[in-house]
């Protein structure tokens, strides 16, 4: 139980003057802009006539009347422009308390958005930005409605702020906001959706996006599109009734007026309270500017940016202490299988392992050439290759050998050093030597846990093969010739593949303990056959042969042993004890827990905006999350985890919400893979790309956004 001492913030009484007592400012501001020196002698008169005229329109949508005016301040105006307004905070705050939980408003939430900001300008910042326009374009003064209006040049007569703690969480806030407001910008120019970085000379700081539109797809109540603005803009005089709800007062207005939108942390919505509530406007940025005062502005502006960056610095270093990657981490349980097998060879596999770190350490501190690197790393790699040849024991001569086959999957790992063809050539080298150690296994069913063992080298053969081309995907004739062969081939893949899931699913009992005996291990291991199978599923192409039936009954088979619930469980109990260490992997498993319906989409990803202020989330590890979402809402047609047990025909199918979800995720996975074509291998891009075709049916272009997505006919 908490109680709450409610807030009060006193603010000065407004003073709403008469038309006539503005022309004092109008001057005074026309003066401070030189209109003279723009416009001429002449043209001051009807430049001033036309401002007037604006003014009247601006006090008849704010409702400034004479009854106002002689109040005081003591009544509120009650024109359109507060009615929107406060009909805009109100439906958020509906929002809020909705049950069962809104998921949008739930997920704006989840984004770290803690305070939300709603204003119209008032009379002496619209009379000021109303001159700068004119000065720039005199026409526009001659329609006073329309300047106000939708596409008009005051675009920011309403603006919306929204504050949340720390800069990492600006992206995720950003986001969410696109289930509300129709953002024209989601271009490759505008990776943020839509916002861009505003920073001022004097210090101001923020996100900010223009010429949005209120409109909340979700909410069927927002169908209703004015036609009415483009012939007859006066209408909207006559829309709104007294007895209008918030929601028919948003449902009228909502097309009507474009709206600014702002993102600040709090320091940065600290800083901005501090700016208007000083002298700062008059003496930084308005008449009697004053160079040493706008320094001393940036400076603390500058000062208060750092604490920031320190906050959020001992936010990351706070929690990150349990995201410490662990190096070379094998799946191979290898002291306990030599103990068992009686073999004292353990204390040189140790060794082997430790030396591969401090090497790696080394390069990573540039200590060592790559040359050397290199060099040292394959010497071992014989050591070991020779060692293993003198033991008379099968199953300690496969473990040293997935040690040095382990030393070259590490090499091709290490993109970061070297060159494109470098890493090909460690592939291949790792991919033949794990391809040879399977081989052995198979043709030695004697070999202790060979399956196990077998099952192990295969996952690592198809990661490279997956990482490093397209794995099991299919590729169109006419594509297959745009892309240089892969290490690893398909038809390669899909064989080891297969061998692998065989081998899981006629597992003994036994063996299946053994496997689970190291959880996470054994969770990753899982994990990566499920994303296997997902890729076959999607891109195999010739579903009624008897071959891909056979392979279909064996995936299904894999699920329902290894594939369930309890994965998700076991899971977070190792997330909760701190085992899991790399949030790579926890965003794809909450991933592939939403592929199968074990988890909502918005309960995976309050875990993934949770995670990210520890480490920075990888485009292409979100985009895959978009891409289950997708899944789960319109291919699946589930809301709930109970919906997936149900019949399709018995799930959602509100059109509403289904255009919705189809929108909002198409668009999400579009602006990830410009991303991902930006800051990841091509690789990666367009296996990611091939995922969304698939998936959606639609058509990715790098060209022409706006017509990005076609619809399969």
């Amino acid at each position: 139980m908490h109680s709450y001492i409610k807030i009060h913030h006193f603010k000065p009484l407004p003073n709403y003057l008469p038309i006539k007592k503005l022309l004092p400012f109008i001057d005074q501001t026309m003066r401070d802009q030189r209109a003279s020196d723009h416009l001429g002698t002449s043209e001051m008169q009807h430049f001033q006539a036309n401002l007037i005229r604006c003014m009247e329109t601006y006090y008849q949508l704010v409702g400034i009347n004479e009854e106002v005016i002689v109040g005081k301040g003591e009544i509120e105006p009650r024109g359109i422009l507060p009615r929107y307004t406060e009909s805009l905070i109100a439906y958020f705050q509906k929002l809020e308390y909705t049950l069962p939980a809104n998921e949008e408003i739930t997920t704006l939430k989840y984004s770290g958005v803690d305070m939300i900001k709603i204003r119209y300008k008032y009379t002496d910042s619209v009379i000021k930005k109303l001159v700068k326009l004119g000065l720039r374009n005199p026409k526009l003064l001659e329609e006073p409605l329309r300047i106000f209006l939708k596409g008009g040049a005051l675009h920011d007569l309403i603006g919306i702020l929204f504050i949340c703690p720390y800069p990492y969480e600006k992206e995720w806030v950003a986001r969410a906001l696109y289930n509300f407001f129709n953002i024209p910008h989601r271009t490759d120019d505008h990776l943020l959706y839509g916002f861009y970085t505003v920073e001022k000379k004097s210090g101001y700081r923020g996100l900010h996006c223009d010429h949005t539109l209120f409109n909340p797809r979700f909410d069927s109540s927002f169908l209703y599109q004015n036609d009415t603005l483009s012939t007859d803009p006066d209408v909207i005089f006559t829309l709104l009734d007294p007895e209008d709800s918030a929601t028919d007062v948003l449902v009228k207005l909502k097309d009507f007026f474009n709206i600014e939108i702002q993102l600040h942390t709090t320091f940065e919505n600290l800083w901005a309270t501090m700016e208007h509530t000083s002298s700062y406007n008059i003496q930084a940025k308005g008449l009697g500017r004053n160079s040493k005062i706008t320094v001393q502005w940036k400076l603390l502006s500058d000062t208060m940016k750092n604490l920031e960056e320190q906050f959020e610095q001992l936010q990351l270093e706070t929690e990150q202490a349990r995201f410490e990657v662990l190096r070379h981490g094998g799946y191979v349980p290898v002291r306990d299988l030599l103990e068992r097998l009686g073999s004292d060879t353990y204390s040189i596999y140790a060794a082997s392992t430790h030396k591969v770190e401090v090497l790696e350490n080394l390069l990573a501190s540039h200590e060592i050439s790559r040359q050397d690197y290199v060099y040292q790393l394959r010497e071992e790699a014989e050591k070991i290759d020779d060692f293993s040849t003198k033991q008379d024991d099968l199953t300690v001569q496969t473990i040293f050998r997935i040690q040095s086959a382990f030393i070259y999957y590490g090499l091709a790992n290490q993109s970061d050093y070297f060159n494109a063809e470098d890493i090909r050539q460690f592939v291949r080298i790792s991919l033949k030597r794990y391809s040879d150690i399977s081989a052995f296994l198979s043709a030695h069913p004697e070999i202790y846990k060979g399956d196990l063992l077998n099952i192990v080298t295969i996952v690592r053969y198809l990661y490279l093969g997956q990482k490093y081309g397209l794995g099991l995907i299919r590729l169109p004739e006419k594509r297959s010739q745009e892309h240089n062969a892969p290490p690893a081939s398909r038809r390669k893949n899909l064989s080891f593949f297969e061998t692998a899931i065989s081998l899981l699913n006629e597992l003994e009992a036994e063996d299946v303990e053994y496997f689970k005996k190291n959880s996470l291990i054994s969770i990753k291991i899982i994990h990566h056959y499920d994303i296997l199978s997902r890729e076959w599923e999607l891109f195999s192409q010739e579903r009624d042969t008897e071959q891909d039936t056979i392979m279909a009954a064996k995936i299904a088979r894999f699920r329902a042993r290894f594939v369930t619930q309890s994965l998700h469980d076991q899971f977070h109990t190792l997330l909760e004890s701190d085992k899991v260490k790399n949030i790579s992997f926890l965003v794809k498993f909450y991933t592939t827990m939403v592929w199968h319906g074990f988890l909502r989409p918005i309960d995976a990803l309050k875990q993934i905006i949770k995670y990210s202020a520890y480490d920075k989330i990888k485009a292409s590890d979100l985009f895959y999350y978009e891409l289950s979402a997708y899944r789960f809402f319109l291919i699946k047609r589930c809301e709930t985890i109970r919906d997936c047990d149900r019949d399709l025909a018995q799930r959602h199918h509100d059109p509403v919400k289904i255009n919705h979800y189809k929108h909002y995720h198409e668009k999400n996975m579009i602006q990830l893979l410009f991303r991902i074509k930006q800051s990841e291998p091509d690789d990666k891009f367009h296996k990611a790309r091939l995922y969304f075709e698939q998936l959606t049916h639609g058509k990715f272009k790098m060209d022409h956004f706006n017509d990005t997505i076609y619809k399969g006919k």
